[in-house]
């Protein structure tokens, strides 16, 4: 079973869900997070937990792959909770999830961290002295009011955004310099997925400007890397 986790609002989580073969992926939101997934996990004997996803009734330990397509839930998608406990509601099925996903031993197109369900959740100042560190040239920064980002007009560069899933670059016009970059990034934070953004000023030299742990279903060629990727 693989395991997507998104909201209503996406609709291409559906689409994703739908590539795999009848059964084999069930999406679940917080909006039906009661009605689609059931758990009783036992903390000192987590795989063998049941739990039903999309009716169906398995084990923790037969999900076989989990796609989180958003950062976090959000407080209004808990519609059919009192308003006075939604935000209550929210915290601890996020860190329920958290959890879960957590202890889950199965490939993870984008494994939690303790403050996100998709990626790391890192500061910009973080990934990029990651980056750096790694090898990687990465644009300036700049604070403006405590908040940063890439520093001067990058408009007039050449911008390049280019996705790696499971150590594949998924753009077939992304420069190979590029693509080593994305999979050094990739390796180094342990994550298959992961979007990035590079600015260029000739088309010579390449400097890492943003990236994104969040998966982007919207795009059909990334959705068919994701099911290669799982399958």
């Amino acid at each position: 079973m693989i395991l997507v986790l998104s909201n209503l609002a996406n609709e291409a989580a559906n689409e994703l869900v739908g590539m795999f073969p009848a059964g084999a992926a069930s999406l679940v939101t917080a909006s039906d997070c009661h009605q689609s997934f059931k758990a009783a996990i036992s903390v000192g004997d987590f795989s063998p937990s049941e739990i039903t996803i999309g009716g169906a009734r398995t084990t923790a330990g037969a999900i076989s792959g989990v796609v989180s397509t958003i950062p976090y839930f959000l407080t209004q998608e808990f519609y059919y909770i009192d308003p006075a406990d939604r935000e209550y509601v929210c915290v601890e099925l996020s860190a329920f999830f958290i959890y879960f996903l957590s202890e889950l031993r199965c490939r993870k197109l984008n494994p939690p961290s303790a403050r996100r369900l998709s990626g790391l959740g890192m500061h910009r100042i973080e990934w990029l002295k990651a980056a750096r560190g790694c090898g990687v040239p990465v644009w300036p920064l700049q604070m403006k009011n405590g908040t940063p980002s890439p520093a001067g007009d990058t408009q007039e560069l050449r911008q390049i955004w280019s996705t790696v899933i499971g150590g594949a670059v998924v753009e077939d016009d992304t420069p190979g310099r590029v693509g080593g970059y994305m999979r050094v990034l990739s390796q180094m934070f342990a994550m298959p997925y992961l979007s990035c953004f590079f600015v260029s000023r000739d088309g010579s030299d390449y400097f890492l400007a943003d990236l994104s742990f969040v998966p982007d279903v919207a795009t059909p060629r990334n959705r068919e890397a994701i099911v290669r990727h799982l399958s």
